[in-house]
């Protein structure tokens, strides 16, 4: 790893002729008041683009902090991008971009969850994550060189699995079930581990790519041509961009960046789960600040280059699985996350300083948001008839059952046969900020229901299961419309 820099005149005034930017795009969960996911995201955004149409404040706050929100895979998930800023502006565009989404949503009757994975619904999908985009360059530069993006690249990258064990905050999915401190990253489809860069040299010839594309293997055809970079940064054969990290623009090889303009050359980490303060959220941000700064002054003034890591893959693997509690190998030492932690955050201060940045959690102590989520408890209706959940049963009710259809008001009388399948009904209980985010789900209730058509009937202890059907007999009772 890179010694201790020191401090003095030589490491301020090479921080101080700096320009640093960083944009941060951050993945949030719509919800009802009862936790559970909402497909909204299309209302959410055409509602915020009314409410910034009518409030000329709130207008020129996002102007100042957000370049926009965009849709994601699940219409349940939406995100915000914000501008790429100064270092330490860049938390309070989060908080901007936050209030923004949250005030849509609470306009049309619906919650922000901040957590990275549902805890019951999520299983894995969908996913949320923070990406952060680091530019580091001297202020007389007009953009971040080829060799800066490496050195930065790789730096990040050695230290992925810290910034990973420091934000792991994703520790329940798929049911309830505790999977890993980074559940997210433990079951991603598209966040696979991408290698240490190198540079290479510029092939002038039409390329054609194997990329997956949210989980699809696709090909992308690019005609590259003479560019202002005779060299690449590249991380991954492919170009791929959908990565735990990654360099990012035309000096990079990352298929979709090589018509970019060279002033969004930079460094993008993906690996980062939400986190739910606004403290904690800012000393992430300041910790891939802080390392990308010192990449670059250890190699432009020390002379020194990132190292590689042959175990970075076992100690990637671990910082998933254990979070803070991970112990890594770095040579033939063993090393605790923990100390690692808050050894790295002492050095990196230095560099923060000169910024007027200092961190603002108990991260800087080797706390993380992590350790003080409360645990999950699951509650079973019956335990017996949920391990039927998914198959189509014929069940006889054991009391009247109201339900709507259409806006029409419909009651079942006791003693009816029917069939349907059975699904889980899901109640939530959370714990909520003072300013309405819910933070985290602590509380699952599971009961079950039998959904016919569009309707879910709710079964309780006095309704009876008389016998489970294949799809195929439950399909010859549709059709005859019993």
């Amino acid at each position: 790893m890179f010694p201790f820099p020191g401090s003095g005149k030589r490491l301020r005034r090479f921080v101080t002729g700096l320009e640093v930017r960083v944009g941060i795009e951050e993945e949030l969960f719509l919800v009802d008041e009862a936790g559970r996911l909402v497909k909204v995201a299309d209302d959410v955004m055409k509602t915020a683009a009314e409410m910034l149409e009518t409030d000329r404040r709130l207008l020129d706050t996002c102007w100042d902090y957000i370049f926009g929100l965009d849709p994601e895979p699940n219409p349940a998930q939406i995100e915000y991008m914000t501008l790429p800023l100064d270092p330490a502006r860049a938390a309070e565009a989060c908080r901007v971009g936050r209030h923004l989404i949250k005030a849509a949503a609470e306009e049309l009757g619906y919650k922000v969850l901040l957590e990275s994975m549902h805890p019951f619904e999520s299983d894995p999908l969908p996913i949320n994550g923070t990406h952060i985009n680091v530019m580091v360059k001297h202020a007389h530069q007009p953009y971040m060189k080829p060799e800066q993006v490496l050195v930065v690249y790789n730096w990040l990258w050695y230290n992925l699995p810290l910034i990973i064990a420091a934000t792991a905050n994703s520790p329940y999915c798929c049911k309830g079930k505790r999977v890993a401190a980074s559940s997210r990253l433990a079951r991603s489809r598209v966040l696979k581990p991408n290698y240490r860069a190198t540079l290479r040299p510029l092939e002038k010839k039409p390329a054609l790519t194997r990329t997956q594309y949210y989980g699809r293997l696709r090909y992308k055809l690019r005609l590259r041509r003479d560019t202002e970079f005779e060299e690449r940064v590249v991380a991954h054969p492919d170009g791929r961009r959908l990565v735990d990290i990654t360099p990012r623009g035309p000096a990079s090889n990352v298929t979709g960046d090589e018509n970019e303009s060279p002033t969004r050359n930079r460094v993008e980490v993906r690996a980062i789960d939400n986190q739910k303060s606004w403290r904690y959220l800012h000393d992430t941000i300041m910790l891939n600040v802080g390392l990308a700064i010192e990449a670059l002054y250890m190699y432009e003034e020390k002379g020194k280059e990132p190292p590689n890591d042959p175990h970075h893959f076992e100690n990637r693997n671990e910082a998933i699985k254990k979070g803070i509690k991970a112990k890594f190998i770095y040579g033939d030492e063993e090393v605790k996350a923990k100390d690692m932690l808050k050894e790295t955050i002492e050095r990196i201060s230095q560099f923060l300083e000169p910024l007027g940045i200092q961190f603002l959690s108990p991260m800087e102590k080797g706390k993380v948001e992590l350790e003080s989520r409360p645990r999950i408890s699951v509650e079973y209706a019956d335990k017996q008839v949920i391990k039927l959940i998914g198959n189509y049963v014929e069940v006889v009710l054991g009391s009247n059952k109201k339900i709507e259809m259409d806006g029409r008001k419909y009651e079942i009388p006791k003693g009816a046969t029917i069939v349907g399948k059975l699904v889980p009904i899901t109640t939530y209980e959370y714990r909520e900020s003072t300013d309405g985010f819910i933070l985290d789900i602590t509380k699952i209730k599971i009961e079950v229901g039998l959904k016919r058509h569009k309707v879910v009937i709710p079964l309780d202890e006095d309704d009876r299961i008389v016998r489970v059907l294949t799809e195929a007999e439950y399909l010859l009772h549709a059709m005859r419309g019993l």
